[in-house]
């Protein structure tokens, strides 16, 4: 299938390793290298709780656990190495506490590994959107930021919660309750780190679409994502076949048949991390 959107090679989830690494160089040169382990060690526990706590409280996806638990463990074993103040000193030991934390954290690191690759901790706002420019065309000078209505469903208000609780676990969108409705919004891999960091997230600014509870479905693309895409696409097209694919999924959903639903994101064959 051919890609619409462009490719993105942004190193955003990089910035946190290459900090601490040169965090721990600078420790190691100035200090000791025993230091230099044991302040990688309070990193990796801070970074246990920032990019796996935190991630699984904003979108109740317990596979994000296992990043804290890796990191976790990652920490522990820093922590534990206890390194010579020289080269030329005696050769660290490792205890009990040390073996036993490198046994916890390898059983974490593949299965961080195995979940990685079945993709449960990707964002996958980048996927919804090539669907739903598969079949759209292109028509210069098409874009405007008003809402386009785009369809009907018959779910229920409650029906609609669930609905959107299940999406958020999956990291297909996120949803944000307002009082007659729900928005729901495709966070793309690499685009996370706002929406899951930034105090004020402005929700109304991004692509959403709208399950308003007396049925109505209608859908706001935001020119940034408008312009992430290689070509100028046909914008009320693309604002239907969004909304429609977004009310196949409800229908999905309200059937009983959730798997179809993350077999239609998963048949945009995607990198591991933000890269299409």
């Amino acid at each position: 299938m051919i890609r619409k959107l462009k490719s993105n090679k942004g190193i955003q989830g990089l910035i946190p390793a290459i900090a601490s690494l040169l965090i721990f160089f600078f420790v190691a040169i100035v200090y000791t290298l025993s230091l230099a382990f044991a302040v990688l060690g309070s990193l990796m526990i801070l970074y246990s709780l920032a990019f796996g706590l935190w991630p699984f409280v904003k979108t109740n996806n317990y596979y994000f656990l296992i990043t804290a638990f890796y990191l976790l463990t990652l920490g522990l074993v820093f922590q534990l190495i206890d390194m010579p103040d020289s080269i030329n000193g005696p050769k660290p030991e490792f205890g009990n506490e040390f073996k036993l934390a490198l046994l916890f954290f390898y059983f974490f690191m593949f299965w961080l590994m195995y979940i990685s690759y079945r993709k449960k901790l990707k964002f996958r706002g980048r996927e919804i959107m090539e669907l739903a420019a598969r079949d759209v065309d292109e028509a210069p000078d098409s874009y405007t930021e008003r809402p386009r209505p785009a369809g009907v469903t018959e779910l229920s208000k409650y029906d609609i919660l669930d609905f959107a609780g299940y999406l958020k676990r999956n990291l297909v969108c996120m949803p944000f309750e307002e009082e007659n409705r729900v928005l729901l919004v495709p966070i793309k891999q690499g685009n996370e780190f706002e929406f899951l960091y930034k105090p004020n997230f402005n929700y109304l600014s991004k692509t959403w679409i709208s399950f308003a509870f007396d049925g109505q479905v209608s859908v706001h693309i935001s020119r940034a994502d408008y312009l992430d895409f290689k070509d100028d696409l046909s914008f009320d097209h693309l604002c239907q076949s969004l909304g429609e694919l977004m009310i196949s999924f409800s229908e999905f959903y309200a059937k009983g048949d959730k798997v179809r639903i993350m077999d239609r994101v998963n048949s945009v064959k995607t990198g591991l991390f933000s890269q299409l």
